[in-house]
C-alpha cells in the first residue's frame, strides 16, 4: 500500500480562512452528521472509520496533507464516515457554493487521486499473510506524519496495535501475537504506543512476499 500525497489544490483559496486545529484522537465529525462543507487537509493524518455490524472499527480510508474529503456535501449532505485525526491536524471548510467548474475539476482530480489509492488499499488488505499485511501498514505509515527517526537514525511509527488491527482488517489479538513473533524475529522493537523499525529490508521483504 502506498499513500500518495495530492497535489495542493487551488481551491485553498475558497476556503475558510481560519484553519481548524485538530488533536491526534480527535474526531472531525461523525457518520450522520449533516454535510454542509468539503474539507481540505493541510496537515497531519486522518483516517475514516466505519462500524462493522459485529461492532468492530475498520478504517476505510487515510486522508493525507492535499487531500479534499467530506465529499458527501456534493452528494447525500450526511456524512458517511466518522473521520477522525491520527496525529495533530489542520484542516480548513470549502463551501461548495462558492465552487466554480475550474475548482470542481480540481476536487475531482483530488477525489480520483483517493480512489486510486483506496484500490491500492484494498489490494493490501486482501493480498497475503497477515504478517505481510502488517509490514506494508507499518512502512506506509513511517511515510506519514505518524513516522519519525530516533537520535540513531532507525525510523519509529507512532501506533497501537488496535490501529493496525483496524487498518488491516485483522483482529488486535491477531496483530498482538504477530508483532510479538516479529519483536523475537528481530523486525521491531515495541514500545508504548510505538513500535521502532529494527530491521527495515527485513520488513520490505516480509511485505512483498508473496506478491508479483
Amino acid at each position: 500500500m502506498t499513500l500518495t500525497q495530492s497535489t495542493p489544490m487551488t481551491v485553498a483559496t475558497l476556503a475558510d480562512p481560519l484553519s481548524r486545529s485538530l488533536r491526534g484522537g480527535e474526531t472531525l465529525y461523525y457518520g450522520g452528521d449533516h454535510a454542509p462543507n468539503l474539507y481540505r487537509l493541510d496537515a497531519g493524518l486522518l483516517r475514516a472509520v466505519s462500524l462493522t455490524s459485529q461492532g468492530r472499527t475498520l478504517t476505510v480510508r487515510h486522508i493525507l496533507p492535499g487531500d479534499l474529503f467530506g465529499e458527501e456535501a456534493l452528494s447525500t449532505g450526511r456524512r458517511l464516515y466518522q473521520v477522525t485525526a491520527l496525529s495533530d491536524a489542520a484542516v480548513r471548510a470549502i463551501h461548495p457554493q462558492h465552487l466554480g467548474a475550474p475548482e470542481v475539476m480540481e476536487v475531482a482530480r483530488s477525489l480520483a487521486v483517493q480512489v486510486e489509492r483506496l484500490m491500492a488499499d484494498g489490494i493490501h488488505l486482501q493480498d497475503g499473510d497477515l504478517r505481510g499485511r502488517i509490514a506494508r501498514y507499518l512502512l506506509t505509515l513511517a511515510e506519514t506524519s505518524l513516522g519519525s527517526r530516533h537520535a540513531d537514525g532507525l525510523r519509529f511509527v507512532r501506533v497501537t496495535h488496535e490501529l493496525i488491527a483496524e487498518g488491516t482488517g485483522a483482529t488486535r489479538e491477531s496483530v498482538s501475537k504477530l508483532i510479538g513473533e516479529m519483536r523475537d524475529d528481530g523486525l521491531v522493537m515495541p514500545a508504548y504506543r510505538c513500535l521502532t523499525l529494527t530491521d527495515e529490508a527485513g520488513l520490505r521483504d516480509l511485505a512483498g512476499a508473496g506478491r508479483d
